[in-house]
């Protein structure tokens, strides 16, 4: 459940820089997309199972499709294939800030191509592929390198505080557990 409430708290972040730096989508301007909810989905579902973080990006991208986009099963399907992805490159990296970023941004790239793919699919642009990288990717992945440091430190602090929760559970349990025994 802290994971589900942080991804969505970091979708709402999205929200806020999209307020505070809007996009023109000019032909000759850059544009940054803030991806912090899609990073933190990342770095959270790399811990899990199979099934487990497949179902989690799934919900993740509902959310986003119904909450933010405004779009039906076209980010529930992408972020489900990207969990996928995510679950086989994750065995090959350890959880070092350096390969943290490395693995978000290429997601964030990945995700990006998959919607620029299903948009050029379906006729909804004509830009050319050379034109996406320039004037939407680039902007967009160097912004996101920088808050993606921010997001894992969060992600290390939510873990800390969700390991200590479970200890002190774990404390109270065994304390119960003495009290029975030492009434018979």
């Amino acid at each position: 459940m802290a994971h589900i409430v942080f991804v969505i708290l970091c979708f709402l972040m999205d929200e806020v820089l999209s307020v505070l730096f809007p996009n023109s989508y000019l032909i000759n301007d850059l544009i940054f997309v803030s991806n912090l909810g899609f990073c933190a989905m990342v770095l959270t579902i790399r811990k899990f199972s199979f099934i487990d973080s497949c179902l989690f990006a799934f919900v993740c991208g509902m959310i986003y499709d119904f909450c933010f986009a405004n779009t039906f099963l076209i980010y529930a399907i992408i972020y489900t294939i990207i969990a996928c992805l995510l679950q086989l490159w994750s065995k090959h990296m350890t959880e070092t800030l350096f390969e943290s970023i490395v693995l978000a941004i290429v997601t964030v790239f990945v995700k990006d191509l998959l919607i620029y793919c299903y948009m050029s699919f379906q006729r909804i642009t004509s830009m050319s592929l050379m034109l996406w990288a320039e004037r939407y990717e680039l902007l967009t992945l160097l912004g996101n390198a920088i808050l993606v440091m921010a997001i894992f430190y969060l992600i290390r602090i939510k873990d800390d505080y969700l390991e200590v929760k479970a200890l002190r559970i774990r404390k109270g349990e065994k304390v119960e557990w003495f009290k029975l025994k030492s009434k018979q």
